[in-house]
């Protein structure tokens, strides 16, 4: 717990503009602690939030906020002889393409590799995966035990932020008092609930950040998935694959290369904002009737083969060419 001092001398080094200062991991984990424990007054907790936005998280503070969380949040244990647990954030609005997330997500689930989507749902949230993937079938479970019910079914399994976190959940729906998105958007995307059993798929708009997760990863022995997506959601721009990297035991692999210019689509996707038809759309992916974007397939494979459903990247994308034509109903 930080002492009233000790957070009035955080709150001067993050402050100050171009001259911030960045804290060490060990700061970060307390002070985020104790964010996530309601020990920051409100006057404070808004002056770290706006100073974070501002400044931007290094490396070490994300990774100290990610620890603080991860110890706050409940484990969700699988049976050994399954693949790793692959864990997809949904925090993202409406954007320009139609959310394809829940396409990836329900792949995956369909190769029987277990997968958690985790996102805000109810209250303010505005439109995203989650309504999505209700549209598809999906509801969010709402407690702990029904999840992991969900996933011992081979379905995917959705949880509602407020139920891993009440804390993180509200402090990303400060976005609606203070304008903007905070650090708490970003550490979301970090939540864990199967520590060294997981594997964290992690996309972001930005290219600084983007950077600054890369120096993260390689100092974390969790195994991750890291790309850039345009509209900062869990799913590869459908027109142009993204880089691919694997990060696990402090090193990075690259698994697929960013591509140039855009692909063609011989369907036009729905617009970013039709959740109604971007269910529709995945649907009739699912089931056959339209092709699937090659960016997201090759996503697909991505996490098959982090999440150890596949031995090697080509095993997994002989699976995905053979295991989505079988699976299609």
């Amino acid at each position: 717990m930080l002492s009233p001092q000790s957070l009035t001398e955080m709150l001067s080094a993050i402050g100050r503009g171009d001259d911030a200062r960045d804290l060490a991991e060990t700061e970060a984990h307390g002070l985020f602690a104790d964010m996530l424990d309601g020990r920051i007054p409100a006057l404070e907790l808004g002056a770290v939030l706006a100073s974070l936005r501002w400044k931007h998280e290094s490396a070490d503070e994300l990774a100290g906020f990610a620890r603080a969380l991860n110890e706050r949040v409940p484990t969700l244990e699988l049976p050994p002889h399954l693949p790793r647990m692959v864990v997809i954030p949904s925090y993202a609005r409406a954007g320009r393409a139609p959310n394809l997330m829940p396409l990836l997500a329900l792949m995956l689930a369909r190769l029987d590799v277990p997968v958690l989507v985790h996102g805000l749902s109810g209250g303010n949230a505005r439109p995203g995966s989650l309504d999505v993937l209700e549209r598809l079938g999906h509801l969010p479970c709402s407690t702990v035990t029904e999840a992991l019910n969900t996933l011992h079914a081979g379905r995917c399994a959705i949880l509602p932020t407020e139920v891993l976190n009440p804390s993180l959940d509200s402090l990303i729906r400060l976005r609606e008092r203070m304008g903007h998105r905070n650090t708490a958007h970003v550490v979301a995307k970090l939540l864990d609930p199967a520590p060294l059993h997981s594997l964290r798929v992690i996309c972001v708009a930005d290219a600084q950040l983007l950077s600054r997760l890369h120096d993260m990863f390689l100092r974390t022995p969790e195994r991750a998935l890291l790309m850039r997506a345009p509209d900062d959601d869990s799913f590869a721009d459908p027109l142009r694959r993204p880089r691919i990297e694997l990060f696990e035991r402090g090193g990075a692999r690259m698994l697929f290369e960013a591509e140039s210019g855009a692909l063609p689509l011989t369907n036009p996707l729905p617009p970013g904002e039709d959740i109604d038809g971007t269910a529709d759309c995945i649907r009739d992916m699912l089931e056959g009737h339209r092709a699937i974007p090659q960016p997201l397939l090759n996503q697909l494979a991505a996490c098959l083969f982090g999440s150890g459903a596949a031995r090697d990247l080509t095993h997994a994308k002989a699976t995905v060419s053979l295991g989505l034509a079988h699976t299609a109903h």
